[in-house]
C-alpha cells in the first residue's frame, strides 16, 4: 500500500509561496547596493528610484507571485482536507497535490520571468490547470462523500 502524503503538500506548498519574496528580497537588495529596508519592507517608493526599472518590474513580478501563492493557500489547504476526510485513495490525493504543487511552482517561475504580454498567457493556463486540479479534487471528494452516505 502506498503512503498518503498529501499532508506534506501544504508546508511543501507554503515554502513555495515564500520563495518568490525572498527572491524578490534578493533581486532588490543586490540592484541597491545590498541595502535592503527592512524596517518597512513593504514600502516600495524608494527602490522604485534607486534600482532600474527592469530590475523593479521583476521585483513587482516575484511579489506578486508570492501574494498570489498566499492567496490560493486555503483553496489549496481546502481541497487537501476535503480529499483526505472524505477518504479519497492515496493515489489520487498523492497525484493532485502533487501535481498541483508542481504547477505553482511553474506558475510562479512563469510569473517572475515573463515581460510580454503574449508569453503571460502560458503562465494564465497554468494558473488555470492548477485551478481545475483543485476543483476536481473537490468534487471528487464531494462524490465520494455522496456515495459513502
Amino acid at each position: 500500500m502506498t503512503s498518503n502524503y498529501s499532508f506534506y503538500s501544504i508546508p511543501v506548498y507554503w515554502f513555495l509561496a515564500l520563495v518568490p519574496h525572498a527572491y524578490a528580497v534578493s533581486v532588490a537588495k543586490k540592484a541597491n547596493k545590498g541595502f535592503w529596508d527592512n524596517t518597512n519592507p513593504r514600502r516600495t517608493g524608494y527602490l522604485e528610484k534607486n534600482i532600474p526599472k527592469d530590475v523593479f518590474a521583476k521585483y513587482e513580478r516575484a511579489e506578486a507571485a508570492h501574494a498570489n501563492g498566499l492567496e490560493n493557500a486555503p483553496f489549496f489547504i481546502g481541497a487537501v482536507l476535503a480529499g483526505n476526510f472524505a477518504g479519497l485513495d492515496t493515489f489520487t490525493m498523492n497525484s493532485y497535490t502533487g501535481v498541483y504543487v508542481g504547477l505553482r511552482a511553474l506558475y510562479s517561475v512563469l510569473y517572475i520571468k515573463t515581460t510580454t504580454l503574449k508569453n503571460s498567457r502560458a503562465r494564465s493556463m497554468v494558473w488555470i490547470a492548477g485551478l481545475l486540479t483543485l476543483f476536481t479534487l473537490y468534487i471528487k471528494a464531494a462524490n465520494k462523500v455522496l456515495a459513502d452516505s
